[in-house]
């Protein structure tokens, strides 16, 4: 049976390998993951805003998860992730994507943004669990 692409706004949770669960809200392009976890299913810190982070998904690792609430955007600005960094792997150049929208830019703007990716679901509970083998975060600005 496969699942369908949750809507923005719904609540996707994700069962980790120590027990608890994590839970990430979906946006255009992309699914925040709340900071806080539960011990029990079902328990989305709905109305929060602390995310951990906020990436792409693949749409099959996304339509895994268990949709189990909705968290209703107080404006349509909550609906879009930040902007992201790309990096040309040829030139070294980078851009900004921003509300589905690429614009040329800077190292120094650049600096601190998500690279834009489509991560599977094993990449995001490592990254839920503390491993930074996937991220792509620049250690300082050019």
């Amino acid at each position: 049976m496969t699942r369908r692409r949750p809507n923005i706004s719904d609540v996707v949770q994700v069962a980790l390998p120590d027990g608890s669960y994590a839970y990430g809200r979906v946006l255009r392009d992309a699914v925040a993951f709340y900071r806080q976890r539960s011990k029990e299913p079902g328990q989305p810190p709905i109305g929060s805003r602390d995310f951990e982070f906020i990436v792409g998904v693949h749409n099959d690792a996304l339509s895994q998860w268990p949709v189990v609430a909705r968290d209703p955007s107080a404006d349509a600005q909550e609906d879009w992730p930040p902007a992201m960094m790309i990096r040309d792997p040829i030139t070294n150049r980078v851009e900004i994507y921003e509300r589905g929208h690429i614009r040329p830019s800077t190292e120094q703007e650049v600096f601190g943004l998500e690279p834009v990716a489509a991560w599977d679901s094993h990449h995001v509970v490592d990254r839920l669990l503390g491993s930074t083998k996937w991220s792509q975060q620049p250690t300082k600005a050019n």
